[in-house]
């Protein structure tokens, strides 16, 4: 089995078991290195939603993770690929109703007059902080994994964050 410090130490330990060898350097390095991120309330919000469910006399739940900025019971909050607003209705932290949320924290967030279906992954944000695009220029490489060809009209898919949206490809080389 292997032991701390190697076979040498379990060798030179009479009683069986070895010492470790280096573990509290290891420690004090990594704790030199890792810094803790420090949370901001201030900034524009951006929240990626995960999940998205009806609750039948509620509204619609969004679960996801605040990636910046901050919410609170009120506040209106806008998803870009929807190009719509809401109100937050409710919020609740590991089954606990709370006023706000910072940078890093889970939950689930209830709004009112959305449609679950239109939203299942995306993100949610302080209006007018995201904007979505309609079309972009792209460099691309053909991999050798992909065996079709790459031809301009070609149908694809294209993935930004939690989005998911079909493309067409137009290419202006060889």
């Amino acid at each position: 089995a292997a032991r701390p410090g190697g076979a040498e130490s379990a060798a030179s330990d009479a009683s069986g078991g070895a010492a470790a060898v280096g573990v509290s350097a290891l420690v004090d390095e990594l704790k030199a290195r890792v810094a803790l991120p420090e949370r901001r309330h201030d900034g524009p919000l951006h929240f990626a939603i995960d999940h998205c469910f009806p609750i039948k006399g509620q509204g619609t739940v969004l679960t996801g993770t605040v990636l910046s900025g901050s919410l609170k019971i009120g506040q209106e909050i806008e998803f870009p690929e929807l190009k719509q607003t809401r109100k937050i209705k409710s919020m609740q932290m590991f089954r606990k109703p709370v006023q706000s949320a910072t940078q890093g924290d889970r939950l689930g967030v209830c709004v009112t007059q959305l449609d679950a279906k239109a939203l299942e992954r995306g993100i949610a944000c302080t209006p007018g902080y995201i904007s979505t695009v309609s079309c972009a220029l792209v460099a691309v490489r053909h991999i050798r994994f992909f065996k079709t060809a790459c031809k301009t009209g070609a149908k694809f898919h294209v993935t930004v964050g939690h989005a998911t949206v079909m493309g067409t490809a137009t290419f202006f080389g060889p």
